[in-house]
């Protein structure tokens, strides 16, 4: 009797864990792994960015996601948006618009008080909307969390981590600080991104280069920010030294050479484009569809 030896598998990725609300306020799984598998940008706020042709994310079979006011970007409307601080300082442009999906953390949605959106006006003053992110369209939560561990608790957990506050800091030994791309990246994970590309993510600031739409950052914000970019960068290259990623199923690119996050490989942005889009056509060829 021949004994057939049995092959090594290699294990499927977990399922997400990920808790996640519709606006609604109900649990639902809905929006997991709804990308199957294809390809994602990561759009961050990075000057780096407006040296890029993002006009190219507007192309079919383009998927993008942008971190804060980067979803407000003049070149880009990505198709998801993700913050963690209060939703007032964002635009209510994205937060009005229902072509984009806001990701948020569920106190911001199901609390009004924490909910509130500004506008602003012609004038370039502000004044507070009569509507809350619960009122807004194809707005969802999700659970976050103010602790990270650098490994794969960062993809198994039911919660997103963006780092630490002071308990993070007692409960993982890690250092203080907080990133919403981190959120970002989890987001994407749960979604279904299986590559992500990093845009606009320079992990470094200076007060005359500080993001790629108008916005002033003081001396001491930028050391506060560049001091963030170090620990972050430290975790990222962690978690890819230890196969974080890899176990977690996705392979993650960035497209800015001279990032200072040194955690990923770096990859053209063009070919970033053309490998997402695969065989979606930029104009779809529709002349004999409906023949027999």
């Amino acid at each position: 009797m021949v004994r057939r030896r049995r092959r090594n598998k290699t294990p499927e990725p977990i399922i997400d864990p990920l808790k996640v609300i519709d606006r609604n306020r109900q649990p639902t799984t809905a929006l997991r792994g709804m990308l199957a598998g294809r390809s994602a940008f990561l759009l961050g706020g990075g000057p780096s960015a407006n040296d890029l042709p993002l006009e190219l994310l507007s192309q079919r079979g383009i998927w993008s996601l942008a971190v804060n006011n980067m979803a407000g970007h003049t070149q880009v409307r990505p198709q998801a948006f993700v913050c963690s601080d209060p939703p007032s300082k964002f635009s209510h442009s994205i937060w009005l618009d229902p072509g984009i999906m806001k990701l948020i953390p569920t106190p911001k949605l199901t609390n009004r008080s924490r909910g509130e959106i500004r506008q602003k006006l012609p004038d370039g003053s502000f004044q507070t909307c009569d509507k809350h992110t619960i009122d807004c369209p194809n707005v969802w939560g999700f659970e976050r969390v103010s602790w990270l561990y650098p490994d794969d608790r960062f993809f198994t957990s039911e919660v997103a981590c963006w780092g630490n506050h002071n308990n993070g800091v007692e409960m993982t030994g890690q250092p203080k600080t907080v990133c919403t791309m981190l959120l970002g990246l989890r987001l994407l994970r749960y979604l279904g991104a299986g590559r992500i590309y990093l845009v606009g993510v320079d992990f470094r600031m200076s007060p005359t280069s500080g993001y790629s739409f108008p916005q002033g950052r003081t001396g001491g914000a930028s050391v506060s920010n560049n001091r963030q970019f170090r620990v972050v960068n430290r975790w990222l290259c962690e978690m890819s030294s230890n196969g974080t990623f890899d176990r977690a199923g996705v392979k993650i690119y960035n497209c800015y050479r001279r990032s200072g996050l040194k955690a990923f490989s770096f990859v053209p942005f063009e070919r970033a484009v053309k490998e997402s889009r695969g065989l979606v056509e930029i104009t779809p060829n529709l002349e004999g569809w409906y023949e027999k």
